[in-house]
């Protein structure tokens, strides 16, 4: 019966975590899995199944714990700041994040942050702000982020919009095609955006041709950032997919 509990308590903690408005669904979606596989695994000796499911059951959930902790890992990799070649580059992007009316999100205001931080650092550097408007926005993300940066007192003129965007993918090429029409080195940007996500924005950076740095924000509480990561791990697989499939 110990596996049983064990089951539902991770089955209930994982439908906790996944309902919660704090966008740690993917934690959630996570024990909730392996809560199932513990009750699976009861199922089938309390059934008296061969034993070679069980052993199925159970090599399914090491081989997908492998591939996140795998995934994690390399989306820990490859956070790494890199700010010498940032000082360098013609431009950087912003990758745009959820907003709140008229208002960036947490995570977002901390990547325009970041954003000033080059403008400071990099006096000859261009700043495009990328996003487009969500389902559930009224605005779109690179409007909401221009305005940000306007408060924050940044150099304006050397702030350009891209509303177009949807997904990072489209965020990079068409900032690149941007700044291909300023007459700038379209094909080495530097990347803006969360820790956890420059890994997978570096690498479908890659498949467009592009050669770009990377700077990153800190993620905090300790928990978003392995929600994010474990997140990333999935959107990564997904990323090397498209790759794979586009013409």
């Amino acid at each position: 019966m110990k596996r049983v509990w064990a089951g539902l308590a991770l089955l209930a903690a994982g439908v906790v975590l996944a309902l919660l408005p704090w966008h740690i669904e993917y934690t959630g979606l996570t024990l909730g899995g392996y809560g199932c596989l513990c009750l699976a695994d009861w199922f089938l000796e309390r059934f008296r199944w061969k034993r070679g499911w069980r052993i199925l059951v159970w090599s399914v959930g090491v081989l997908v714990l492998g591939i996140l902790i795998a995934g994690m890992t390399v989306v820990g990799l490859g956070s790494r700041s890199q700010w010498d070649a940032a000082r360098q580059s013609e431009y950087a992007v912003v990758l745009g994040a959820q907003i709140r009316g008229d208002e960036p999100s947490r995570t977002l205001r901390e990547r325009l942050d970041l954003g000033l931080r080059y403008l400071e650092e990099n006096p000859t550097g261009i700043l495009v702000v990328s996003g487009g408007q969500g389902p559930d926005e009224d605005r779109t993300e690179a409007s909401v982020m221009y305005d940000y940066l306007a408060r924050q007192g940044a150099d304006m003129a050397r702030v350009y919009r891209e509303e177009a965007s949807h997904d990072t993918r489209q965020n990079l090429e068409n900032s690149a095609a941007l700044a291909a029409r300023m007459g700038l080195d379209s094909r080495s940007p530097t990347i803006i955006s969360s820790e956890y996500h420059l890994c997978r924005a570096k690498y479908i950076a890659g498949t467009l041709g592009l050669t770009p740095s990377a700077v990153g924000s800190r993620t905090t509480p300790w928990l978003l950032m392995v929600n994010y990561q474990l997140r990333e791990a999935l959107a990564f697989v997904k990323a090397v997919a498209v790759a794979a499939l586009a013409p």
